[in-house]
């Protein structure tokens, strides 16, 4: 990361700093460092008005305004805002895969808010590069413009699972866990719609619960309203509670 600013002035008797506003922490004076990080450096050429504060690597930690000063009466200064964006790359598919065997596996990998175009992305399998794997039947294609790269492996069978990596030049990596597996129809790979929502079972228990709560209710009304003696209304609730139908619904 760089900040540059040009002094438009004659300043061959001036002096230009750099300032860390959160902090007020003067950085550099001149060519000069005065900071214990050793990612700062003041970069001036001689005979040029350009003075440039250079911050490499730049961290999340140096986001933040910062503030050219020349010393100058009146001072001049130019402030700037500075945020460090952190570029991860992301593999579409998820965390996890399910391919059948025989099958092709297609992996596409982006990195996310890279400043520039990678000057390379590398798919590893474990800890080898798939890039140039011996296998056959194995091709990568990365597009720098959009900072993508697609991982594309035919026929694949159970010995291709594993945890695959991609890791572009400038992004963290991202990795996904490929199961190849074999079977006319694995449980895995069922799509959403056929798999049992918990919806509705949500909407059954809470029924079986509201519904539960109602026959308390109105056994305790029976008990407490009845003409009948209290023998026969304690008889008229073990009648309900005995009925083979409503127990099931309620105790299951």
């Amino acid at each position: 990361m760089v900040h540059s600013a040009i002094i438009n002035e004659n300043s061959d008797f001036r002096t230009v700093s750099w300032i860390r506003k959160r902090d007020l922490h003067i950085l550099t004076v001149g060519v000069h460092t005065y900071s214990s990080d050793a990612r700062f450096a003041a970069l001036h050429t001689d005979n040029s008005d350009e003075w440039t504060l250079r911050v490499a690597p730049a961290q999340p930690r140096d986001s933040g305004s910062y503030e050219c000063q020349v010393s100058t009466e009146p001072k001049i200064s130019l402030s700037f805002r500075l945020t460090v964006v952190v570029s991860k790359a992301e593999i579409l598919s998820g965390p996890e895969l399910f391919v059948r065997a025989g099958s092709d596996i297609n992996l596409t990998c982006i990195a996310r808010h890279a400043p520039d175009p990678p000057s390379f992305i590398y798919w590893y399998r474990g800890s080898n590069v798939v890039n140039y794997a011996q296998r056959g039947g194995i091709s990568v294609e990365t597009e720098q413009r959009t900072r993508t790269s697609r991982l594309l492996i035919a026929r694949a069978s159970p010995r291709d699972s594993g945890n695959y990596t991609c890791a572009p030049s400038s992004s963290d990596s991202a990795s996904v866990v490929v199961h190849v597996v074999s079977g006319e129809r694995p449980a895995a790979m069922q799509s959403d719609s056929q798999r049992l929502s918990p919806i509705p079972l949500l909407i059954l228990l809470s029924i079986r619960s509201q519904l539960k709560s109602f026959l308390t209710t109105v056994m305790l009304y029976i008990v407490r309203k009845s003409q009948y003696t209290s023998t026969n209304s304690l008889k008229y609730i073990r009648f309900l509670w005995n009925n083979y139908s409503i127990r099931r619904f309620v105790t299951r």
